[in-house]
């Protein structure tokens, strides 16, 4: 499998790298380190639509690896697709970003822009996935035939952490047709933040009107329904603004 992703790679001497920091794009980041050294290029978009701490993981990593990393601000909101959270705001997000990354990688003589897309996100509804090809963006982990056990195999393999979830965009957490502010976007992520400071890691806040619906993996509820995390954090909730909080389950 690795071989067969470090044979795509060093098809190229120079590429640039859509990174979030994730689990797919760090494993991309890894071996396209390995595979390109300094001709790498790593390009982070952060805003308000951020989760909290995922710059921070992805400066890290980069910094590991030795890679060029390029950071940059983008505001979606200011997209009407995005800001009135669309069925396509992730394609209009996706065009805008794309859009500044390649200029970003032509002016360090880079042609190639990659992403961290995998196999296992083809039975997904991904309309950045549209904006991504009409764009030629490649994704070395799609081209690899790569899905997400094979990704985590592989990340076990170069040091990086196998359970390390990959993170959408806090427009996630709200329903279609819902307009976004960027003070909603904030609650959301500091909701997701005081327990991701706790060790919780698959973590959702989904906004249901004046309440919100907490996801977690099966495996962390033992932990949150102690009382000495459920009870503060659902004090914390309130303080946010919302009015009730129920409990769910992500995969």
């Amino acid at each position: 499998m690795i071989k067969s992703l470090d044979n795509y790679l060093r098809r190229h001497r120079r590429a640039a790298l859509l990174f979030s920091g994730g689990l797919d794009s760090s494993l991309l980041l890894a071996a396209a380190a390995i595979a390109l050294g300094p001709g790498l290029t790593a390009i982070t978009f952060t805003g308000p639509h951020t989760v909290p701490g995922e710059l921070a993981a992805a400066w890290a990593l980069a910094r590991r690896f030795r890679v060029d990393h390029v950071v940059r601000e983008i505001d979606p909101l200011s997209l009407p697709e995005f800001r009135h959270n669309r069925r396509q705001r992730c394609y209009a997000c996706k065009q805008a970003i794309i859009t500044r990354a390649w200029e970003i990688a032509a002016a360090r003589g880079q042609k190639v822009l990659w992403d961290g897309t995998n196999l296992d996100d083809l039975a997904d509804f991904r309309p950045g996935f549209v904006a991504l090809r009409e764009q030629g963006v490649e994704s070395p982990l799609l081209a690899a035939h790569l899905g997400k056990a094979a990704i985590r195999a592989l990340s076990r393999g170069l040091g990086l952490d196998p359970a390390r979830p990959s993170q959408s965009c806090l427009a996630t957490r709200f329903p279609y047709d819902t307009e976004l502010t960027r003070e909603d976007l904030a609650r959301v992520g500091r909701g997701e933040a005081w327990l991701r400071r706790r060790g919780f890691s698959r973590v959702r806040l989904r906004v249901q009107g004046d309440r919100v619906r907490l996801e977690l993996a099966p495996y962390e509820w033992p932990a949150f329904l102690a009382p000495r995390v459920r009870r503060p954090f659902r004090v914390f909730v309130m303080g946010l603004g919302f009015t009730g909080l129920s409990l769910g389950e992500t995969g």
